[in-house]
């Protein structure tokens, strides 16, 4: 049956007919073109349109005046090509809609072969033949393809041929229907590439995707949302619960976490609640040992889409930025910001605080000798060494080449027991004795402490207290620990100002030396002068060494200052009689320095003084430094022809074990035991030095010999030479000339 259900005023004044049409020039017969629709039905749509324009069997016979009505409807239906073929395929009718789809008017295409619709290869390949035999065997043949207009131009056409049979079911033609699909198909051709780019979008996201219906009923989620949740297909059907999906997704979490699954799903953050009044939520929850960011948004209509990433990586990343922000990267120690940071909040919160200023003594010798990897390890080695002392609840910070910082946790009474007891351990954590590139290195530290808000209610202004209580460690003589007081600004103000008048002193040479005697006690006769520089200030006048030379060593200046006593030194040598020999004392800071050696070498050359009659000496404290080194670069100057003397003897902590180590040419009793020499006990030490002297062939020098008193006392003990204000106080160069005119007399009266 053909059914006309067509839109439109006419199609429905005719939709309740049943048009019955008798074909001129057809064998006798009819065929019905459309019947009423049932009772209730309603009104024809198009898709009732499209679902029974096809049906084209028979109908009830046609009732008188059906011809005028099928004219009346068919050639009235503009949508519709509707014409009839005879059994060879001639047009023999055509409507208005074959008219307005082809191009043909009806004089036009009546009596042609159906064919000419079809592009020139169908024609070849004999379509239209092959599909009127289709007709003709099966009743009914459909189908889509291009079908030509008039002009040339093509279209995509929807066509039907039925087959028109008599009663006795004889073939009296064809009825054939043609619909312009060109439109729709190409709507779908577009509904087909949006589907498919949207798959593609879909399989190729990152992130996972998952749209809710307003029921929260699963409509569809892309692979990546199953992969990063751990669901297999199945478990993620169309139409599944968001409680049934939420179900087995915790479930797959508690199997990536095993027993403790419990903490496998956490939120790292509070999510917006979810409703329609909510335009998006974002929360982050960390699932199977990663993170994952879920971000919501509620559609108008109810419904939601919910998009999943993976941002372990990300959050990693932030993460290392953060604390490359925030720590040291050498030591993985905070750094001066957060340091200052947490300083300040506890100052805030608590209006006390108490910090420890440290610096690394002897450090920059340690870099210098063995390199910056050297160097590194050492730092690496010394943040371990603080984070074992300190308490887990203290900070501890790097904040620039050897200076690090603590802060307490516990401000208030009983904060400064606590950093003096951090002090000590601190102290004698980082002087332990280390291996370093093959080397056994051995350094201190210097530490500042401040408290708030006596000392302080700012975080600048207890950092700068506690940064002056260090160079007051530093003063006393290092590897010590001092606290802040009142006044220290004061006499630290006073230090830069004289820092500044001795570098100036340097460069502009306000230095000259002082030579002190030494007498042979076995031929009497000078035997030699100690150098000792002094400090023409403009402002202050002469100024003694132990005002700056610390100062100096601190600073570096030693380097070029030693550098200038010793070529002065060598300079004046030179010209004294006989083979005098001219002392020159070494600092730690120059052994630390490379070319001390060299240095030695030149000033010689330069002055022409015979090796042997330049001594260096050195204070035990040198080799407390770096042994190692230091004893390797006095077997080097000894290698020159130099004297080395070993000064102050008896005031450190391990003078015996040196004299095993090297074979010093001089030593040089403190004068603390010169002074006392009268006492027994004192008597009975500096005869076992002169013994051991003697065992290990070293001259004896007594130094700080003062009165006529002290030196029967010194021979009598066996001392081979004494030094001291009995013979000369220090003399300036002309004055030591004419010093050295009267000798003779002068050893006479010794």
């Amino acid at each position: 049956m053909l059914r006309l259900d067509l839109d439109g005023s006419s199609a429905r004044q005719a939709a309740d007919a049943a048009w019955s049409v008798p074909r001129t020039g057809l064998p006798s017969g009819s065929v019905s073109l459309a019947r009423p629709a049932p009772e209730g039905a309603g009104p024809p749509t198009a898709a009732r349109r499209d679902a029974e324009i096809d049906d084209m069997s028979a109908c009830p016979a046609p009732s008188p005046g059906s011809d005028l009505m099928y004219r009346l409807l068919v050639q009235g239906v503009r949508d519709y090509a509707i014409y009839m073929l005879d059994p060879d395929g001639v047009v023999t009718n055509w409507n208005a809609g074959a008219e307005r789809a082809k191009g043909y008017r009806a004089q036009e295409i009546v009596g042609q072969t159906f064919s000419c619709f079809y592009e020139a290869d169908e024609r070849a390949r004999g379509a239209p033949e092959r599909n009127l035999a289709v007709a003709r065997r099966e009743g009914r043949y459909e189908a889509e393809g291009w079908r030509l207009r008039k002009d040339g131009s093509r279209f995509w056409a929807h066509v039907v041929i039925e087959a028109i049979r008599d009663e006795a079911g004889g073939l009296i033609g064809f009825a054939k229907i043609t619909r312009d699909r060109t439109e729709q198909r190409d709507d779908a051709a577009r509904i087909r590439d949006s589907s498919e780019n949207l798959k593609l979008a879909l399989a190729h996201m990152s992130q996972g995707l998952c749209l809710l219906d307003a029921e929260r009923r699963l409509v569809l989620c892309n692979a990546r949302f199953r992969e990063i949740l751990g669901l297999g297909e199945a478990e993620a059907p169309r139409g599944t619960a968001l409680r049934v999906l939420l179900r087995r997704i915790l479930a797959r979490a508690q199997a990536l976490r095993g027993p403790g699954g419990r903490a496998a799903w956490r939120s790292l953050g509070r999510p917006e609640p979810l409703g329609r009044g909510r335009v998006a939520s974002v929360v982050e929850i960390a699932f199977g040992g990663r993170i994952l960011a879920v971000s919501t948004r509620i559609l108008p209509t109810g419904s939601s889409v919910s998009t999943v990433e993976d941002i372990t990586e990300r959050r990693r990343i932030e993460s290392r930025i953060y604390h490359l922000a925030h720590h040291d990267p050498l030591t993985g120690l905070a750094n001066r910001a957060a340091f200052n940071a947490q300083l300040e909040r506890q100052l805030a919160v608590s209006g006390a605080a108490t910090m420890l200023c440290l610096d690394l003594d002897r450090f920059k010798a340690v870099n210098d000798t063995l390199g910056h990897p050297a160097g590194d390890v050492l730092l690496q080695t010394v943040a371990e060494r603080l984070r074992q002392v300190v308490r887990e609840t203290d900070l501890v910070a790097r904040i620039g080449g050897d200076e690090f910082v603590i802060l307490l946790a516990d401000p208030g009474p009983v904060a400064e027991r606590s950093a003096r007891a951090i002090a000590e351990r601190i102290t004698e954590a980082v002087g332990r004795p280390l291996r370093l590139d093959g080397h056994t290195a051995q350094i201190g530290v210097s530490i500042g402490i401040a408290s708030g808000p006596q000392d302080g209610k700012d975080a600048g202004t207890l950092f700068g207290h506690a940064d002056i209580a260090l160079y007051r460690a530093k003063a006393a003589g290092r590897n010590t620990h001092c606290f802040y007081e009142a006044g220290m600004s004061a006499r630290l103000a006073s230090r830069n100002r004289l820092e500044l008048d001795l570098r100036e002193a340097v460069s502009a040479g306000q230095f000259l030396l002082h030579y002190q005697p030494a007498l042979d006690l076995l031929h009497p006769a000078v035997s030699g002068c100690e150098a000792l520089v002094r400090w023409m200030h403009p402002r202050q006048g002469l100024i003694g060494p132990g005002e700056f030379i610390s100062l100096a060593e601190e600073t570096g200046l030693i380097a070029r200052l030693g550098g200038w006593i010793l070529r002065e030194a060598c300079r004046e040598a030179s010209t004294w009689p006989g083979d005098m020999r001219v002392a020159v004392n070494v600092s730690a800071v120059q052994f630390e320095r490379p070319g001390l050696e060299h240095n030695v070498a030149a000033a010689l050359a330069v002055s022409g003084l015979a090796p042997h009659r330049l001594e260096l000496e050195i204070t035990e404290s040198v080799l407390m430094r770096d042994s190692e080194a230091v004893l390797a670069c006095l077997h080097r100057l000894r290698t020159l022809g130099v004297r080395i003397a070993l000064d102050d003897f008896g005031t450190g902590y391990s003078s015996l074990s040196y004299l095993r180590r090297f074979p010093f040419d001089k030593i040089k009793i403190d004068r603390s035991f010169i002074g006392e020499i009268d006492k027994p006990e004192t008597a009975a030490i500096v005869r076992a030095i002169v013994g051991l002297g003697s065992d290990l062939g070293a001259r004896i020098t007594a130094e700080g010999v003062e009165t006529q008193d002290q030196l029967p006392f010194v021979r009598q003990k066996g001392c081979q030479e004494m030094q001291g204000y009995l013979l000369s106080r220090p003399l300036a160069a002309p004055e030591l000339r004419r010093f050295l005119a009267r000798t003779p007399e002068l050893a006479r009266a010794a």
